[in-house]
């Protein structure tokens, strides 16, 4: 009696299976890890930004009525990007007031998100809905 070596189609049909859906889990996962990370960077991109606005304001007296008065005057080095488009982040100082200003970005995950909804963010037309701001005061 011959005895035969090695698995059935329907043990190899269960195995690919079980390959297939345990990588369509973990595809899935970093996903959505990739993307809050991303978030996380643009929040704290812009936290950055907020810190640099305020020592402007304390040494000149007003908050800067461009993004370049920031880089020019050292208090950032570069003016952040997003990670995965490259868009600015957009710095408007309110009209009429120099101690008024709002910060916006995109998030990728529009359910974290706080903070009003924009269309105006930016010249660009790839980058001109943004989802999150931060208003001072």
């Amino acid at each position: 009696m011959k005895t035969r070596k090695g698995f059935t189609l329907i043990e190899l049909i269960v195995v690919v299976t079980i390959i297939a859906v345990l990588t369509v889990v973990a595809v899935v996962n970093y996903a959505g890890t990739s993307k809050k990370s991303r978030d996380s960077r643009r929040a704290a991109d812009i936290q950055k930004v907020a810190i640099a606005l305020e020592m402007y304001r304390q040494q000149i007296g007003v908050y800067p009525p461009d993004t370049n008065s920031l880089i020019t005057n050292k208090f950032l080095q570069a003016w952040p990007t997003d990670p995965k488009s490259g868009c600015s982040y957009y710095y408007v100082r309110s009209v009429g007031s120099s101690y008024d200003y709002t910060l916006d970005a995109q998030m990728e995950d529009v359910g974290a998100t706080t903070g009003s909804y924009s269309t105006n963010c930016g010249a660009s037309p790839t980058c001109k809905t943004c989802n999150y701001r931060v208003v001072n005061p």
